[in-house]
Formats: structure tokens, sequence, C-alpha cells
């Protein structure tokens, strides 16, 4: 067997090592959090839209991740075979896809999710939760044409943006929705 064949079958091994090892997560009236491993900014960036606590950094190694997951009781996002079979790691998921819808659906499957209250409700870039602003505090801030089209804003408490709902706001809610699991019809 050549050398791609070895690596091949090593990583067929770990997966099977991380399947037998993966725990299960059960449903619970908390929204969980999460904690991305670097792979992962794109679903990082999804699940703050549907509203989760999510801490991702491009620059985490792996044993930060290892220690926020434990420390914080964060769930472990990865793909990352070799992070997941050579850590201690006690929550976790291992996303077997790359593709982000997918690794949404795997994740709301396994959390029990029913809904989405939360949508909208983190800042994209540091995960701190929104908060409302008055109209007129944000008249400097935002370009002339939202401020004359939009009556509402929220602001990020730690990096200062600004969010309103925006032309695609409804495209992301119908997306996010898709992904929710429907309960089985009787």
């Amino acid at each position: 067997m050549g050398n791609s064949g070895t690596r091949k079958k090593a990583a067929r091994l770990r997966k099977y090592q991380i399947r037998s090892k993966a725990p299960r997560l059960d449903p619970s009236p908390d929204r969980p959090r999460f904690v991305a491993d670097v792979m992962l900014g794109r679903l990082a960036k999804w699940l703050r839209i549907a509203g989760f606590d999510v801490l991702y950094s491009n620059r985490f190694s792996d044993d930060e991740l290892v220690a926020l997951s434990r420390d914080e009781g964060r769930i472990l996002l990865s793909r990352d075979t070799r992070l997941l079979v050579r850590k201690v790691v006690k929550q976790f998921v291992f996303l077997e896809s790359d593709q982000i819808q997918d690794q949404m659906r795997q994740i709301f499957r396994l959390i029990g999710l029913r809904n989405l209250p939360d949508i909208l409700s983190r800042c994209l870039a540091c995960n701190e939760l929104l908060a409302p602003v008055a109209r007129d505090g944000v008249r400097e801030r935002v370009p002339p044409y939202v401020f004359a089209t939009q009556p509402h804003f929220k602001s990020c408490p730690r990096c200062q943006r600004i969010y309103w709902a925006g032309t695609h706001r409804q495209a992301v809610l119908r997306t996010l929705q898709a992904l929710v699991p429907q309960p089985p019809q009787p």
C-alpha cells in the first residue's frame, strides 16, 4: 500500500475512533454554547446568525480549543480528526460534511433544535449579544439611504458595529428555517 493509501486508512481509523467515543448530546432547555475550530469560520458565523453563542478565532490552538470547551462547558465543533482523537474533550461534534448546510443540519439534529427564537441577536464579528440602539444615535454611522429607510437598529456593545434589517434578511431567515429538523408527521 502506498503512502496515500496509508494516510487514507489512518484517516478512516481516526473517524471510526471519533464516532465510537462521540458523546451523546442530550437536548437541554438551555441553549448550547459552542467553540469552533479554525476550519469552521463560516459555520461559526451562521450559528451566530441563528442566535447561538459561538467562540471562534482563526488563531485558537488545539490546546486553547480544548481548554475553552472544558472550562466553559462549550461543545467543540471540529472536522479535525487528529484533534478529536488525541485530545480529551467531553462534549464535541465531529462534523462529517464540509458543506455548511449539512453541518448546520447535523448540529441542529444533535441538539434537538425545534425552533430558532434568537435569530440575528448576536454580533457576527465578536459574538456579543446585540442591544437596541436609538435611531438618532446611528445617523452618522450608517449610510444615508439606510438611515432613511430603516426604523430599527442594533449595536454591538463590544465592537460597536451597527446592524439593521437589510434586504437579505428574509433570505437568511428562509435558509435557516429550512435547516431546522421538522417533527415527524403522525
